[in-house]
């Protein structure tokens, strides 16, 4: 991905403080990228089939997405660099297959998270799923608390063939001025077991695989401080240790390789729901 984004950033909206915050830190990212902001609030229909009800519970619904939107855009004010406009969207349908269908046309979609709720309920609960295994492009998940601001770190858990992850990680750091740490994780000897050699080469193989991808994208952002660790574990609580709301986290979605499937598939899902920070997912097929 290029420091300009030309196709923009969509931030879904509902209303609540959480998706206030999302909107915020997505306001941050378009100005970083010279990206057109784009404000969406999804309705559906309502379940019911007495004509006269369903089309006063519809034009409510779409009311109150509409003033979803409107406050969203009067919350930026003219804070956007170079009095850019904010685009407005009314979309029909479920939050999440919305959102995946305009990241067809965007650089990133932006949501938020917080507890029980309408997005929890109706999208983050099945983000891994239907949003970020669904979605044509990168996916950004931003939790209550989370800071707006230019992160302190980007931090980016990657496997042995991560490029398009790698890529994303280098470019924001770039943009936003912070340090990289690149994190890969060997599962633990017991995921391994039976098979003695592969468990011995393995953290070799990958230390070495991923160190060249890395210097590859140093070589191309030279002024990017970054650092590569590799742990051992679960790859999600190692991921998940030492971050704090200040971080940016950027992971691949999609599922590995059968051998790891039951370790590593909950990653992203993890990282959704208990980041204390933005978190980036690039859908398998994006990469």
């Amino acid at each position: 991905m290029t420091s300009g984004w030309y196709r923009g950033v969509v931030v879904g909206v509902d209303g609540s403080e959480e998706s206030m915050g999302a909107l915020d830190w997505a306001a941050r990212t378009a100005d970083r990228h010279d990206a057109r902001l784009t404000v969406l609030s999804a309705y559906t229909p309502p379940h019911m089939t007495v004509m006269p009800e369903a089309v006063r519970h519809l034009a409510e619904a779409r009311d109150e997405a509409q003033l979803a939107v409107d406050r969203a855009v009067a919350r930026l004010g003219g804070a956007r660099p170079g009095s850019r406009d904010v685009a407005r969207t009314i979309a029909q349908g479920a939050a999440a297959h919305v959102l995946a269908q305009e990241s067809r046309y965007c650089d990133l979609v932006v949501v938020g998270r917080r507890g029980l709720g309408l997005w929890d309920s109706a999208l983050l609960g099945s983000v891994p799923s239907t949003l970020a295994a669904g979605a044509h492009g990168p996916v950004a998940v931003v939790p209550a608390g989370a800071s707006a601001a230019d992160p302190r770190r980007v931090v980016a858990g990657v496997s042995v063939d991560d490029e398009p992850v790698l890529e994303l990680a280098f470019a924001e750091a770039q943009q936003r001025g912070c340090r990289l740490e690149v994190v890969h994780v060997v599962p633990p000897t017991a995921v391994l077991a039976g098979n003695d050699d592969f468990a011995v080469s393995w953290p070799k193989a990958a230390a070495s695989d991923i160190g060249d991808q890395v210097n590859r994208w140093a070589e191309k952002s030279p002024e990017v401080a970054f650092a590569v660790t590799l742990r051992t574990g679960d790859p999600a609580e190692e991921l998940l240790l030492g971050l704090t709301p200040d971080d940016l986290v950027v992971v691949g979605g999609g599922r590995p390789p059968a051998m790891l499937g039951q370790l590593m598939r909950s990653v992203p899902d993890a990282m959704l729901r208990r980041a204390p920070c933005a978190v980036v997912v690039i859908p398998e097929h994006h990469r």
